[in-house]
C-alpha cells in the first residue's frame, strides 16, 4: 500500500528538478556576469533552502545534507562574508550533479554509493579554503595577476585529489547528456492548461457535431442534383437525337454548285443549338461525377474527424485523470482515527486502485465517500462484544473498490457491519412525515428514505451522525457530478453502496430526445434502458416495468403544447430508485459539452446545466436525481432554502510544492479542509475570501516571507492562530516568530501527530 510519503516523493522529484535547474542557471549566469550577484544570490539561496526542507520532509536525507551545505555557502556569499570564486562555483555545480544522481538512484530503487555525498561535501569544504580574492567572472588568462594565477593553480591542484571520481561521473553524463526528467519523457503541465485544452476539444466537438448534422443535408442536396442532372441528360439526349443531323429545306437559290449535297451538310440555328446543348450537358455530367466523388471523400473526412476527436478527447481526458487508489488512501487516516475514537477496530481493504478517474470526479467524491464511511461507523460497524456474539471477526472491514465499466466508473463502499436497520428507517420516516403508517413499502423504497433531506435514524447528533445531512449531501454531490447511487443491505451482514459516475465531466455523451417539441438531453451514463412504449405494449412484456414509477416529463415540467402522447420511456434513477421518464421521441446519441448554470439558476431541481447542439441551438440537461419526490415537495411545502455555512479551513503557506502537498494530504486525511498559498502575499489575498481557522506558514519565501506575514496579520488584527513550520531551528528565529504572534513553532522534518495536534488545538478555539 502506497504511503503518503511515497506519493509526495513524486512531487518532490518534479520540484527538485526545478530548483536544481534554477541553481545551475543562476551559477552559470554569475560566471558570465558577476554584476548580477545582487539580483541572483537571493533566489539561489531560497531555492537551496527550499530544496533542503523538501528533501528532509520526504526522508531523502542525503540530498538534504548536500543542499544544507550548499545553502550555507550561498548564505555566506549573500551576507558578504565570502566571495564567489571559480572553485566555489565548480564545487556547487558538482554538488548539483550529485544531487541529481542521488534523486535518480532513489527514484529507481538502486543502491546509493556513499562517495556521492562525501564527494560533494568534501569538494564544497575544500572550496571554502580558497582565498576569496577573485570573483568568477573576473578570472581570465589575460587579466589575472601573478598572485591570482597562483591561487587558481593551487585550487586546481587540490581539486585533482578527487578527479577520478568526478571524471567518472562527468564522463557518464557526457555519454548520456539527457536529464533525468527527460529520460522518463515527463513534462509538468498545470491543470489550467489541461482544462484549457479540454475546453478547446469541447468547442471542436460542437463544431464536429454541426458537420455531422449537415451531412444528411448534403446527401439530400446530392440526391436532388443527381436526379435533376439525370432528367436534364435524358431530355437533352432526346432533343439532340432529333435535331443534330436533320437538314433544313433547301431552296434552289441557296444551292452551291461548288459542292455536292453529300459532300457538304447545311445546318440551321436549331441544329447548332442542339449540338451546343449536348456539349454543355456533357460538361455538367462530368461535374456531377466530380461532385459525387467530392461528397464521398467529404463524408469520409467528417467521419475521420469524428474518430480523431474521440481519440483526442480520450487522450486529453487521460492526462487529467488520477488513480482511484490515491483517493482511497486519503481515508486511511480518517478510518484509523474513527476506529480509535469509537473503540471499534476496522481494517480498510482497497481494490481497483489503479482505475483512472477524472480529476474533477476525484475532487468531488471525497465528501460523499467520507459521509458513507462515517455512516458505516455510526450505524453499521458493531462494538466488539456484539461482533463476538454473532461469531464475526473482532476487526470489522470496510472495502473501497473501483472499476471501469464502459464510459462510466463504479466506486463501491462496503462494510461487514449490521446493515441498515429498516425498521428504524420506517419509524423515522413516519415521524418525519415522509411516509404514512399505512403505507406498505418495499425494502428498496425504505432504503431510499435515507437520501431524503433531514432524514437520520440517530436521535441525537454526535461527531459521526445525527444531523440529517449526510446521505442527502451524498445524493446532491453525485447529482452535480452526473452520478447515481445504489444501495444493498442485509441484516447482520453489512451494506454496500455503489456509485456510478462518468469518466469525463467536460465532454459528456448524452441521449437526445424531445418533449412537447422541446429538445432536451440526459447523460447516457444515467440511462439504463430506452423503451419503445408501443412495441412493449404489443409484445406483452410491459409487466417487467410494472413496479417502476413512470413520470410524464411534460407534466412534470409544465409543458402545455403537447400534441401527442409519449412514445418512449427512458429508464434512469432518482434517489437511487429506478424511474421511467416518458418522452416523445429519442433522437440519438452525441458527445457534447455541458455547461453548469450560474448562481441565478443553480437551484433548478430538474436540470444540471445546458448543452449546445450541432445546429447552434441550446438544450437543457435533465437531472433525474430529485424527480421522485421533489415535485410534491415543491407544490405542497414551501421550504426555505438553507445556505450551508462555509467550512472553516486550514491554510498552508509554503513556497515548496512538496511541503504544501504533504501537509495538505496529511491534514485532509485527518478530516480537515485545506487551502494553500505560495507566499505571504498570496496568503493575505486568499484570506479575504476564505474562512480560515488555522494558518501553517514557512518563514523563508519569495515576495513576502513568514515574518512579514505575521506582522501584517498583527497590523490588520486578524485573530487566527498561526503555527510556523520551518527548517530554521535556531532560538533567535523561534523567539522572533513568537514575538510577532506565532502560537506554535515546528521544525522540518516535522512530526505528523505534532502538526495534527497543533491544528486540532487551533480548531478548538473557533
Amino acid at each position: 500500500m502506497m504511503s503518503i510519503l511515497d506519493e509526495v516523493f513524486g512531487f518532490f522529484v518534479e520540484e527538485a528538478a526545478e530548483h536544481l535547474d534554477v541553481l545551475e542557471n543562476g551559477l552559470l549566469q554569475l560566471e558570465r556576469d558577476s554584476s548580477l550577484a545582487e539580483d541572483l544570490i537571493e533566489p539561489l539561496f531560497r531555492s537551496a533552502h527550499t530544496l533542503k526542507g523538501s528533501a528532509s520532509l520526504v526522508n531523502v536525507t542525503d540530498v538534504g545534507s548536500i543542499a544544507h551545505r550548499l545553502e550555507d555557502l550561498l548564505e555566506s556569499i549573500r551576507d558578504g562574508e565570502e566571495v564567489l570564486t571559480q572553485g566555489k562555483a565548480n564545487a556547487m555545480l558538482f554538488a548539483l550533479d550529485q544531487m541529481r544522481e542521488l534523486i535518480h538512484l532513489r527514484k529507481s530503487g538502486e543502491n546509493i554509493p556513499e562517495r556521492i555525498v562525501t564527494d560533494a561535501l568534501s569538494r564544497m569544504a575544500l572550496a571554502d579554503l580558497e582565498e576569496p580574492v577573485v570573483a568568477v567572472a573576473e578570472l581570465s588568462q589575460s587579466s589575472a595577476t601573478a598572485e591570482g594565477a597562483d591561487a587558481v593553480v593551487s585550487t586546481e591542484e587540490t581539486m585533482d585529489e578527487q578527479s577520478e571520481s568526478v571524471d567518472s561521473y562527468i564522463g557518464s553524463e557526457r555519454r548520456n547528456p539527457t536529464r533525468r526528467g527527460e529520460e522518463a519523457g515527463v513534462v509538468r503541465v498545470s491543470m489550467e492548461k489541461i482544462e484549457s485544452l479540454m475546453g478547446l476539444v469541447g468547442e471542436f466537438t460542437v463544431t464536429k457535431n454541426h458537420l455531422l448534422d449537415r451531412l444528411p443535408v448534403l446527401e439530400k442536396m446530392k440526391g436532388e442534383i443527381d436526379f435533376a442532372g439525370k432528367r436534364l441528360l435524358k431530355e437533352v439526349t432526346g432533343f439532340s437525337e432529333r435535331y443534330d443531323y436533320t437538314l433544313p429545306a433547301q431552296n434552289a437559290a441557296d444551292n452551291d454548285d461548288s459542292f455536292d449535297e453529300l459532300e457538304f451538310d447545311r445546318y440551321d440555328e436549331l441544329n447548332l443549338f442542339s449540338r451546343k446543348l449536348r456539349e454543355i450537358t456533357d460538361d455538367i455530367e462530368e461535374a456531377l461525377k466530380e461532385m459525387t466523388g467530392f461528397f464521398s471523400v467529404f463524408s469520409q473526412d467528417v467521419f475521420s474527424l469524428d474518430r480523431m476527436t474521440d481519440e483526442m478527447k480520450e487522450q486529453i481526458s487521460a492526462a487529467r485523470t488520477v488513480q482511484a487508489g490515491q483517493l482511497f488512501q486519503r481515508f486511511s487516516r480518517s478510518i484509523r482515527d474513527l476506529s480509535q475514537e469509537v473503540d471499534r477496530p476496522v481494517e480498510l481493504c482497497i481494490s481497483g486502485g489503479e482505475t483512472a478517474i477524472d480529476r474533477v470526479v476525484y475532487d468531488g467524491l471525497f465528501d460523499p465517500l467520507l459521509h458513507i464511511i462515517r455512516n458505516s461507523f455510526a450505524h453499521g460497524i458493531e462494538p466488539r462484544e456484539e461482533r463476538a456474539a454473532q461469531g464475526k471477526a473482532e476487526k470489522a472491514t470496510i472495502w473501497l473498490k473501483a472499476e471501469r465499466r464502459g464510459n462510466t466508473v463504479e466506486i463501491v463502499v462496503e462494510d461487514d457491519g449490521r446493515g441498515v436497520d429498516l425498521e428504524r428507517v420506517r419509524e423515522r420516516g413516519i415521524e418525519k412525515g415522509f411516509i404514512s403508517a399505512s403505507e406498505d413499502l418495499s425494502e428498496q423504497d425504505l432504503i431510499q428514505l435515507i437520501f431524503r433531506p433531514g432524514f437520520s435514524t440517530t436521535a441525537e447528533a454526535d461527531s459521526e451522525s445525527g444531523r440529517g445531512v449526510g446521505m442527502n449531501v451524498v445524493m446532491d454531490r453525485l447529482s452535480s457530478l452526473n452520478g447515481t447511487i445504489d444501495v444493498w443491505t442485509e441484516k447482520g451482514q453489512g451494506s454496500r453502496f455503489r456509485l456510478r459516475l462518468p469518466l469525463s465531466l467536460v465532454i459528456v455523451n448524452v441521449i437526445q430526445f424531445t418533449c412537447c417539441e422541446q429538445k432536451l438531453v440526459i447523460p447516457s451514463a444515467l440511462v439504463d434502458e430506452i423503451v419503445d412504449l408501443e412495441y412493449e405494449s404489443k409484445s406483452g412484456e410491459n409487466n417487467k416495468f410494472e413496479g417502476i414509477q413512470k413520470i410524464d416529463l411534460a407534466k412534470l415540467l409544465n409543458f402545455t403544447t403537447c400534441a401527442a402522447e409519449p412514445a418512449y420511456g427512458i429508464l434512469t434513477q432518482s434517489e437511487g430508485t429506478p424511474i421511467m421518464l416518458l418522452v416523445d421521441k429519442v433522437l440519438g446519441q452525441e458527445d457534447t459539452v455541458i455547461k453548469p448554470f450560474g448562481s441565478f439558476l443553480v437551484e433548478l431541481p430538474y436540470f444540471s446545466g445546458s448543452s449546445l447542439a450541432g445546429d447552434g441551438s441550446m438544450r437543457l440537461v435533465i437531472n433525474p436525481a430529485r424527480m421522485k419526490h421533489q415535485r410534491s415537495e415543491v407544490q405542497d411545502v414551501e421550504t426555505p432554502v438553507e445556505v450551508a455555512p462555509a467550512v472553516p479551513k486550514v491554510m498552508v503557506v509554503d513556497d515548496s510544492l512538496s511541503v504544501r502537498k504533504y501537509a495538505s494530504m496529511l491534514l485532509t486525511a485527518n478530516g480537515f479542509t485545506v487551502v494553500t498559498a505560495v507566499n505571504g502575499q498570496d496568503a493575505l489575498d486568499k484570506l479575504e475570501d476564505e474562512n480560515v481557522f488555522s494558518i501553517i506558514t514557512d518563514l523563508e519565501m519569495p515576495i513576502m516571507h513568514g515574518y512579514e506575514l505575521l506582522r501584517e496579520l498583527q497590523r490588520k488584527k486578524v485573530d487566527i492562530p498561526v503555527a510556523v513550520l520551518t527548517s530554521r531551528a535556531g532560538e533567535q528565529h523561534r523567539n522572533e516568530a513568537i514575538s510577532l504572534g506565532a502560537s506554535d513553532y515546528l521544525v522540518k522534518p516535522f512530526d505528523e501527530d505534532g502538526l495534527i495536534g497543533v491544528v486540532s488545538r487551533h480548531q478548538e478555539t473557533v
